[in-house]
């Protein structure tokens, strides 16, 4: 979504219809594929906040697990699906000069006809044989059979991407299609097996979890995210949410 030029404001049902009046001329909402299961779920109201009056508390996860995600992708990039899991058909992972580092969809509408766009950095790409390809994303988490389903929005958010795909002024973002297959490819550290004086050697248990894609649920879902935006009413405080808390806490000083 575009930033709103507003200057500082408190954030009132006059300031909140003000910014609603001005995303409904503009008809247009971007999503963050990695933004779509949890952030939502986790709290409407710090969503809301986030997404029409850009205003978050940012906290971000520890740069331990980015760092993760780094070496697990720059080790698996030179070898083959069937490397990782017998649970996927044979094919390479895309490298960077095939794809641009930021991918974009193109208008996009939700049950309702409302548009939006999406836009993101996916971990791993397929490309399997017979042109078809698959979307993998690297966890370094507690092993689950089903995890992927905690990631299946972001999941075919990038599977949407790749289907009706859009450009960014500098890069298009090719159309991939159709994506096959979808999943969490998990790691779990169990052991360390040596060191030495700065250094140790760190075995990571693996576990792949497949998704079956559902396009007409993450389309549920999507409409059910615009008509939370789309409301003039700001959500009310979240006792469960500690960010909620911490705001409601302050005010009380």
């Amino acid at each position: 979504m575009n930033k709103f030029d507003q200057g500082e404001f408190v954030v009132t049902a006059k300031s909140v219809k003000k910014l609603n009046t001005k995303m409904n001329r503009n008809n247009m909402i971007k999503y963050s594929p990695s933004e779509l299961d949890y952030a939502a779920k986790k709290c409407q109201r710090c969503f809301y906040l986030k997404k029409i009056n850009n205003i978050e508390l940012n906290d971000f996860p520890p740069p331990v697990f980015s760092s993760f995600d780094v070496v697990q992708q720059a080790y698996f990039k030179n070898y083959t699906t069937k490397d990782l899991t017998d649970q996927l058909p044979m094919g390479h992972f895309m490298k960077k000069d095939e794809l641009p580092g930021l991918i974009i969809s193109k208008e996009l509408h939700d049950l309702k006809g409302r548009s939006f766009i999406l836009g993101g950095r996916p971990d791993i790409v397929i490309k399997f044989e017979e042109e078809r390809y698959g979307i993998i994303d690297f966890k370094t988490t507690n092993i689950s059979p089903t995890k992927s389903d905690n990631y299946k929005f972001q999941l075919e958010a990038y599977a949407q991407i790749f289907t009706y795909p859009g450009s960014t002024k500098t890069k298009k973002t090719p159309e991939l299609n159709p994506i096959t297959h979808m999943g969490i490819l998990q790691f779990y550290p169990t052991e360390i097996f040596d060191h030495h004086t700065e250094e140790c050697e760190l075995k990571m248990k693996m576990s792949y979890s497949p998704l079956e894609r559902n396009i007409d649920e993450f389309y549920e879902h999507i409409t059910k995210l615009n008509d939370l935006l789309y409301s003039e009413r700001l959500p009310e405080f979240n006792s469960e949410c500690n960010k909620c808390n911490f705001v409601e806490d302050q005010n009380k000083i």
